[in-house]
């Protein structure tokens, strides 16, 4: 049997989201559908309503994730599952794409259902952007029982996230008590889940291909390096360590040299993505404007920072590259007589390897729809990671696989984030074909 899902199916359920968090009359204008927001909300009782109608049965966890399911007695689920916040002056793609897709994909089935072995289910998950709270994955974290209580103190948008999940009916008490809302009955019931992306690059448009077939996921470590020096006269001091503490330069050859650094084990053939993303920039750290103000065009710099975010698919490694990378800002600090605050923001582990039999299955549904496919890795984190480290009872770890789709330009994050609804469509059959499989 084959599944084929429409593009007027995507572009209907599109027809919607692209009214919910909008921030203009153009699609190019971005969104804002922030994690634990009335518009994250609005966006999830859509599907949820959209369920209901045809007979799906919808709950909500105590954190406020939305699930919905096949109806029925069975001993194990087939998932899929996104999410549907975004970043600010986003687009409408991340995440979203995947929710359409994986609705599209349930509803399709819905006549053979009865038929199937295992259940179907849609995991719609709150909060997995960083860019709000930052923190990546609270929805899918708290689920399981795995975001720290501290987060609950930060801030977006002048609300913490403790007051934001009250807003919205979630019960950060979860949280502070580091309780799953996920049961181990159910986690054990998991007999595989799927996460359909857009790829965030241009590997895919580039080659022509239809369907990414995620080998692996990158794990990531963000930190914010703080440099104290001296703010001095930029005339009357003499140039030279002897004389200046000068943040800026100092800063300028750690930045140099961190790249030395990484480039050295890219040639070595180490899987390794190394940026640094934010300079002096009081974009979510407000707290440091007032020393970055004493920065001046006639003053020696006292005072600068930055962010550095390290991924990589090799764990032991990424450890051990972070450790380097400590060692040598301090090093290089000395030399310049600077004082050095270093904080990890986030960590996330990689996936080395997504499921094996699944990466099959997917490969030759697309193969059988008549879609070309190539299997890469993925760069960007989802939630899919935090699914892949549940165990079940037996210490076995929930099967877990991705399909990607491609993106104009690879662009993401962005207002100009595009997916065709073709493209969409093409990924959603895939699932809906490698679903029907699994769950037979």
């Amino acid at each position: 049997m084959d599944f084929k899902i429409s593009p007027a199916e995507i572009e209907a359920h599109y027809a919607v989201l692209n009214k919910i968090g909008n921030l203009g009359s153009s699609l190019t204008d971005g969104f804002l559908r922030a994690g634990y927001s009335t518009a994250e909300t609005a966006a999830m009782n859509y599907f949820a309503n959209e369920a209901g109608k045809i007979g799906l049965n919808v709950r909500r966890d105590a954190v406020g994730n939305v699930f919905i399911e096949c109806p029925g007695q069975t001993p194990e689920f087939i998932e899929c599952g996104s999410h549907l916040d975004t970043v600010p002056l986003g687009g409408n793609f991340d995440g979203a794409a995947g929710i359409v897709a994986g609705f599209a994909a349930i509803k399709a089935m819905l006549p053979v259902a009865p038929q199937l072995q295992r259940g179907l289910r849609l995991r719609i998950w709150r909060c997995e952007e960083s860019a709000t709270f930052g923190v990546v994955y609270c929805g899918s974290k708290a689920a399981f029982g795995g975001l720290d209580a501290d987060n609950l103190n930060r801030s977006f948008d002048g609300q913490t996230l403790a007051d934001a999940m009250l807003s919205q009916g979630a019960d950060p008490g979860f949280i502070t008590s580091r309780q799953a809302a996920i049961s181990q009955t159910e986690i054990d019931n998991i007999a595989a889940h799927i996460e359909l992306h857009i790829e965030q690059g241009n590997l895919l448009e580039v080659t022509g291909k239809d369907i990414g077939i995620v080998s692996s996921i990158r794990g990531s470590q963000r930190s914010r390096v703080e440099l104290h020096g001296q703010f001095d006269h930029s005339g009357a001091t003499p140039m030279g360590p002897a004389f200046r503490r000068d943040v800026n330069l100092g800063m300028a050859h750690i930045l140099v040299q961190l790249d030395e650094l990484a480039s050295r084990y890219l040639s070595q053939g180490k899987d390794l993505v190394q940026t640094v993303g934010i300079i002096n920039c009081d974009s979510g750290f407000s707290s440091a404007s007032k020393q970055i103000n004493q920065n001046a065009i006639t003053k020696v710099s006292g005072y600068g920072y930055f962010t550095l975010d390290i991924r990589s698919r090799d764990n032991d490694f990424r450890s051990s590259y972070c450790d380097e990378v400590d060692k040598l800002i301090l090093d290089v600090a000395a030399r310049f007589g600077l004082e050095v605050a270093m904080k990890v923001i986030s960590s996330s582990p990689a996936v080395g390897s997504l499921d094996n039999n699944i990466q099959q299955q997917l490969t030759s549904s697309a193969a059988e729809l008549g879609y070309s496919t190539s299997s890469m890795p993925s760069g960007a984190g989802h939630d899919a990671v935090i699914v892949a480290q549940q165990r079940r009872t037996d210490n076995s770890t929930v099967p877990v696989g991705m399909i990607f789709i491609p993106c104009r330009d690879g662009k993401s994050h962005c207002p100009e984030e595009f997916s065709s609804y073709e493209a969409i469509a093409r990924g959603a059959s895939v699932l809906a074909q490698t679903i029907f499989k699994l769950a037979q």
